[in-house]
């Protein structure tokens, strides 16, 4: 077996390396910070804000898959502002907010330690003006947006300032609280199989989990039409369907654009559970069907 603490040291290693690296970047970054802020009064390129308003194990994983190409300025951020991904794009932000880079490794690391929510919030940090700064870099800037990355009152805050394109995903409760979890049982939360895992449903807190995630939904819904944003609402089948893929596509990217082929149609993921077993016994148990739990698209 491996040295644990001969691969753990060497992790820390590798992290203080990254660290005193991000922190000289950081520094040379000032320069161009002073010159965006002082001289250069406008960005060059157009920008766009799209947040994915969604679930864990609703599909987000999938559906970056269909949005994450650089090469025709999809930059696809995950959950940026939990967190719990590093982005090509970070570096660049330093342009319009000084040391932000520096600062994100530091939560980012943090966060891989010892997970806690609305982390975004317990920062120096300011989301409003995070967002301010990515709106500066060309592209299309496609954000994954849970609850508890924000509260409620910031992200309707967030929603009426910068009016991003808004996609919603749903997946039927069942399904997404069985993958949810198996997921919390294994902590393995992508390409690993969990097929086999078994594990038990307490039909308390499978309808806590349902009101839960339907009135974050529906609150958001509610705050993106009030602000007049672009809404598009998927179920995680349309996923599969190369027509609503296009749809996906086009709506998140520019008037005008016409390199297509450019992307892929199907997920590039790779399914973790081919086997409905849990669900089979939990509807049994209940007399319920399958489609009891559908996450239907909800009309305001």
């Amino acid at each position: 077996m491996p040295d644990q603490r001969g691969i753990k040291k060497k992790l820390s290693k590798l992290t203080l390396i990254f660290a005193i690296k991000r922190v000289i970047l950081d520094v040379i970054d000032l320069a161009k910070y002073l010159y965006y802020r002082f001289l250069k009064k406008s960005p060059t390129g157009k920008s766009k804000i799209v947040f994915v308003v969604s679930f864990p194990r609703s599909g987000t994983h999938a559906l970056g898959s269909l949005l994450a190409n650089e090469d025709v300025g999809f930059h696809y951020y995950g959950e940026f502002f939990i967190f719990n991904a590093w982005n090509s794009q970070v570096g660049k932000i330093n342009r319009y907010y000084p040391f932000f880079a520096l600062r994100f490794f530091i939560e980012f690391r943090g966060q891989r330690k010892k997970w806690s929510y609305l982390r975004f919030e317990k920062t120096s940090l300011d989301a409003s003006r995070t967002l301010r700064s990515i709106s500066k870099l060309p592209g299309v800037h496609v954000i994954k947006i849970f609850p508890q990355h924000f509260s409620d009152p910031l992200l309707q805050s967030l929603i009426a300032e910068f009016k991003p394109h808004m996609i919603f995903l749903r997946r039927n409760h069942l399904d997404r609280f069985v993958s949810h979890k198996k997921a919390n049982a294994t902590g393995n939360w992508h390409t690993s199989s969990t097929s086999d895992v078994k594990i038990d449903l307490n039909p308390t807190e499978f309808d806590r989990f349902i009101k839960n995630y339907s009135k974050f939904y529906e609150d958001t819904l509610r705050s993106a039409k009030a602000s007049g944003c672009a809404i598009l609402d998927l179920d995680f089948k349309d996923l599969h369907n190369p027509e609503k893929v296009r749809q996906m596509q086009q709506f998140a990217q520019f008037d005008g654009f016409s390199d297509w082929e450019q992307l892929v149609l199907a997920p590039t993921t790779r399914k973790q559970d081919s086997s409905n077993k849990v669900q089979e016994e939990f509807l049994a148990k209940t007399g319920k069907t399958h489609t009891d739990f559908e996450f239907t698209r909800i009309t305001l």
